[in-house]
């Protein structure tokens, strides 16, 4: 049922009349109910383990709230069970291969043929949305405890359960005071809902198809091909995820809730450091992640450079479980590493504030670097991004 499709049209206008034709304390429990059915959809199956996961979750969520000796243990265990059971869904055959990789065993190859592993819908989102309540609960122990009805309505929502935006309690729940028809939510959600979908369905759904040939066989293509390749997927990548964002803020607003922007045009972002935060801005709101987790500039300076890379790449590795993802991670922490060098340790200014010409410029270089990046991104496997990358090298045009 994706935000584009006839379905999802249908099932939204049956939800929407019934929504606002309800009394207001009704409409929580609504929605709870229109999540549940948006998941079923997908499958039931999924939906009963979605359901175990969210009540021991809202466990660990109350122990958080009310322990008085070490809260943050509580707040551990949930973190570690999502990730484990994250892990276990979306990164088994990921692993299985590294094994066999490593060790040759021909157990660790077998193993993917006999164990069958489906991944859940949205289990990366609701995740790490999870985290984020238990997140949320250790830095403000004193707040207002969520009620288990609201614990659902917060995870289940269904704008957001597929695409995100990745919301804390603090921006969601303020929501639930103020449900009630709103003229400007309707003009902004509808006006989101239109370009979200013009982005996905005129730019990101014809760029995939015209770049997707180039990832699939890179060898073949020359130097011109597999560059713009690159530069066809940044803005897919963009058009799709700030598509798919802006029709889910649009839902939300439709229904009376305010949807985090977490998207902007991110190649005129001032800063590279920016850019790299925008995108890996659902794992930092999710899981408190952000570049200075693991000591920060409280270390050493090549600590915090390193710090730096390995936040980064623990990130990539989040968007997928392939050892392209790792390496898109790792080339975006050692950029971002560089960035901060040449700033704080050397003084250079890499942020132009009044010349044109040179903000120009800068906006070119962060589209390349992401663009190359990109490259990391799509490929379909390890061999093939290293034939794309060793390809644009190895067929620059010789002006001799």
């Amino acid at each position: 049922m994706l935000f584009n499709s006839i379905t999802f049209a249908i099932f939204f206008a049956i939800v929407y009349c019934i929504y606002w034709s309800i009394s207001k304390r009704r409409r929580p429990d609504f929605l709870i109910l229109s999540s549940a059915f948006f998941y079923i959809w997908f499958s039931w199956v999924f939906f009963f383990h979605f359901l175990f996961v969210i009540l021991l979750n809202y466990f660990f969520y109350i122990r958080i709230k009310t322990s008085q000796n070490n809260p943050k243990s509580w707040m551990i265990v949930s973190v570690l069970f999502n990730c484990i059971n994250l892990g276990f869904f979306k990164y088994f055959y990921f692993f299985s291969r590294v094994l066999a990789d490593l060790t040759g065993y021909p157990f660790f190859t077998e193993i993917q043929g006999i164990v069958h592993i489906v991944l859940p819908l949205a289990i990366s989102f609701y995740s790490f949305q999870m985290i984020a309540a238990a997140v949320d609960a250790g830095r403000n122990q004193e707040g207002k405890t969520i009620s288990l009805k609201e614990y659902f309505l917060f995870v289940l929502f269904f704008p957001v359960l597929i695409a995100g935006p990745i919301m804390r309690t603090g921006d969601f729940f303020p929501n639930l005071n103020n449900l009630e028809p709103d003229r400007d939510k309707i003009y902004n959600g509808c006006y989101l809902m239109l370009g979200g979908l013009i982005k996905k369905v005129l730019i990101a759904d014809p760029a995939a198809g015209l770049i997707s040939p180039v990832f699939s066989n890179p060898a073949t293509y020359d130097f011109t091909s597999l560059i713009l390749a690159g530069i066809g997927y940044s803005i897919q990548v963009f058009c799709d995820f700030s598509g798919l964002t802006d029709m889910a803020r649009g839902v939300g607003a439709l229904l009376g809730f305010i949807c985090l922007k977490i998207l902007r045009l991110l190649f005129f972002l001032k800063r590279k450091r920016t850019l790299a935060e925008m995108a890996h801005n659902a794992v930092v709101l999710a899981s408190g992640l952000h570049i200075f987790s693991l000591g920060g500039s409280k270390v050493a300076v090549w600590r915090t450079h390193l710090n730096l890379i390995l936040t980064m790449t623990i990130g990539g590795f989040w968007h997928g479980a392939d050892y392209t993802f790792i390496a898109w991670g790792f080339y975006w922490g050692v950029l971002l590493a560089v960035e901060r060098y040449l700033e704080t340790s050397l003084g250079w200014k890499l942020t132009p504030n009044k010349n044109f010409v040179l903000k120009i410029v800068k906006v070119w270089i962060v589209f390349l670097l992401f663009s190359f990046g990109a490259i990391l991104f799509r490929a379909n496997n390890a061999n093939m991004m290293i034939q794309h990358v060793f390809g644009i090298f190895e067929n620059v045009p010789n002006k001799s």
